[in-house]
């Protein structure tokens, strides 16, 4: 009885008696069934890692249209980007730890492969000119996955509009603050998203995500970065700024971005739309789930201090995946 009183053994027993309560715990989360999310990331990084999904179903699935966003919170946005983002055909939100029961059925029953970590210049575009990769939508899974690592304040840009191949021709409808309709029709398009990512203090992150469409020929543009020129061979673009969606995740956190099935020729049903000759046309949406921050100061050099002004980052540099 005397070894009992040890504060060495007191210690060994109470974490022997920890380790076999957290175990039981764990045996009974896992018998409810496995994830089909990876676990976070625990690496030194210093790059913001992020698990991407793509997810495609049946058009205007009740599931996935109505129930799923019943437990996803869209009020983080501001109301009046939630009405433009809205009559413009696009959705989004974010979602805890715990996933709606319509979008992990849809998960568990599609499992995808993890396919290889990829960085901001791994795949860069060809001469400035976004690339499109072979999909065949017709024999690949539902659910396609990926892991992004992207720098602090540097740009990925996601494809998710003319995946197979350009659009030859598309006809956009945009409606403004005032309710105003303007059209415009595009020639050799195709859609994507910009991604910026931003460490913050607390171990969040600001993730900054707009919509923008390439389109024509590619051409010879200068542009201004850093006080210098640069020589860029790429086609016209359009920036969306006034559908910029900003989300701040925390570790396990995950933005969902999708199309409205009912706002047939807006922009948000383009992007979020997929069509195949004689088969049915279907919907998608994108999932950025946030896997790791570096959480360091050091990646707030763009934060105002005292004393200070902020400092200005640059996101003119741009890479595809």
């Amino acid at each position: 009885m005397q070894l009992l009183r040890t504060p060495r053994l007191l210690r060994v027993l109470a974490i022997v008696c920890w380790l076999a309560t957290c175990s039981a715990g764990c045996a009974q989360l896992r018998a409810h069934g496995k994830s089909p999310l990876s676990p976070l990331a625990s690496s030194s990084s210093d790059c913001v890692q992020i698990e991407k999904y793509s997810v495609r179903y049946d058009y205007a699935d009740p599931g996935l249209n109505a129930e799923m966003w019943a437990e996803i919170d869209e009020q983080f946005l501001p109301a009046e980007l939630r009405e433009r983002l809205a009559a413009n055909g696009f959705r989004a939100g974010v979602i805890g730890a715990n996933y709606p029961a319509a979008l992990m059925r849809v998960l568990q029953e599609n499992p995808a492969p993890a396919t290889p970590e990829i960085g901001e210049e791994d795949e860069p575009d060809l001469n400035g000119v976004a690339q499109t990769k072979p999909v065949d939508l017709l024999n690949e899974a539902r659910v396609r996955r990926g892991f992004l690592q992207n720098r602090a304040g540097h740009t990925s840009r996601i494809l998710s509009l003319g995946e197979r191949a350009r659009i030859p021709q598309l006809a956009v409808l945009m409606h403004d603050d005032k309710g105003r309709v303007t059209g415009r029709t595009y020639e050799k398009v195709l859609g994507l998203f910009s991604l910026v990512s931003q460490p913050e203090r607390d171990g969040r992150v600001r993730l900054e995500l707009q919509p923008e469409l390439e389109y024509g020929e590619p051409m010879q543009r200068y542009t201004a970065s850093d006080g210098m020129f640069r020589f860029e061979y790429r086609p016209e673009s359009k920036v969306f700024e006034e559908l910029k969606v900003t989300a701040h995740l925390s570790p396990g956190q995950t933005l969902v971005v999708a199309g409205r099935a009912d706002m047939p020729g807006s922009l948000g049903n383009h992007y979020f739309t997929e069509k195949s000759t004689g088969q049915p046309t279907e919907q998608k949406l994108l999932l950025f789930r946030l896997m790791h921050s570096p959480g360091d100061d050091s990646f707030r050099s763009n934060e105002a201090r005292p004393a200070a002004a902020a400092t200005h980052i640059d996101d003119s540099d741009t890479h595809a995946h």
